[in-house]
């Protein structure tokens, strides 16, 4: 199946059109995203850090996302990221192997769990995206709304973001294996990893060939932010779509400065979707969208009573 085309909106969620030329751009970076492990943290340079500013942020029920090409949407050096992670003040995690595994007769498991973070490290969302049982996602639920965490920089300045982190589960209690669970674990080795019993799909591979909004908003240019003239202000935006449909862990994957960051968060927060499903079953879902933003233009003060505006 071919990769979903970038979408070119104007007011309306429904007004986009299709670029052949295109087709793969959005989908093949999604796929890079998906699979590829999050950036080491690196030294953030020495020149002075942008302060943001507190500022109207989203709007409804406007919107504008645009997209050309990827060359549009540099990804941030990584010179230039220090990734999120554990606080200093976190334990290790070290979680016990679940009962349900031993009566299973379960050799090992993985899970997979997001976080959403603001710019002082906060968690703000939870998300389940992997696992190989249930169980093993709950117990790495559970335990990861006991940590603590540290946010994202770019250019030296915290920023929210997505924290992801996976775990896995071995027993303290050899068990004896069977030639079925044998075999089981060969094909692991052989397949380069788990085999997940649940985890997200790419747009391209769900019922309709993407998804589709009932909710949209725009997102507004911050105060500090100089336009550049002639330019169109647009950020890059990985995140997931839940059974639900709701946006859930945003990240922002490119952008000019990381003033626009925070506006490109919320504005993705309050993004609905029709619930994607898969062969007419719910899915979690994970892809790239590009948020355009537009100047804030405050609403004219009411006139005085006896007086006309």
């Amino acid at each position: 199946m071919t990769g979903r085309m970038p979408r070119f909106l104007g007011r309306s969620p429904r007004s986009h059109g299709r670029n052949a030329g295109h087709s793969g751009i959005r989908a093949g970076l999604a796929a890079c995203l998906f699979l590829a492990a999050r950036v080491l943290a690196q030294t953030a340079p020495d020149a002075p850090a942008p302060t943001p500013v507190e500022g109207p942020i989203v709007t409804l029920p406007r919107m504008t996302v645009v997209g050309e090409s990827l060359k549009d949407y540099p990804l941030f050096p990584r010179a230039e990221i220090t990734p999120p992670n554990f606080s200093e003040k976190s334990a290790p995690i070290d979680l016990f192997f679940p009962g349900e595994a031993y009566t299973e007769g379960i050799g090992e498991g993985t899970a997979v769990v997001g976080v959403s973070l603001d710019a002082k490290g906060n968690a703000t969302d939870y998300l389940l995206i992997k696992y190989t049982k249930r169980y093993f996602g709950d117990a790495l639920m559970r335990e990861a709304h006991r940590q603590e965490f540290a946010p994202r920089t770019v250019k030296g300045v915290a920023v929210p973001g997505r924290f992801i982190f996976s775990y896995r589960f071995a027993p303290t209690i050899v068990l004896g294996m069977n030639n079925f669970e044998a075999m089981e674990e060969r094909v692991m080795e052989v397949e380069g990893g788990p085999r997940f019993l649940y985890e997200p799909h790419l747009e391209r591979e769900i019922d309709h060939g993407g998804l589709e909004f009932t909710q949209p908003t725009v997102a507004f240019i911050p105060a500090g932010y100089e336009v550049p003239k002639g330019k169109a202000v647009k950020a890059l935006v990985s995140f997931y779509v839940d059974e639900k449909g709701h946006a859930r862990l945003p990240s922002v994957e490119s952008a000019p400065s990381p003033l626009l960051i925070p506006n490109a968060i919320k504005a993705v927060e309050h993004w609905e979707f029709k619930p994607p499903t898969m062969h007419g079953k719910p899915v979690l879902v994970f892809t790239l969208w590009t948020v355009g933003f537009e100047a804030f233009v405050p609403e004219p003060a009411p006139a005085p009573a006896g007086q006309k505006p």
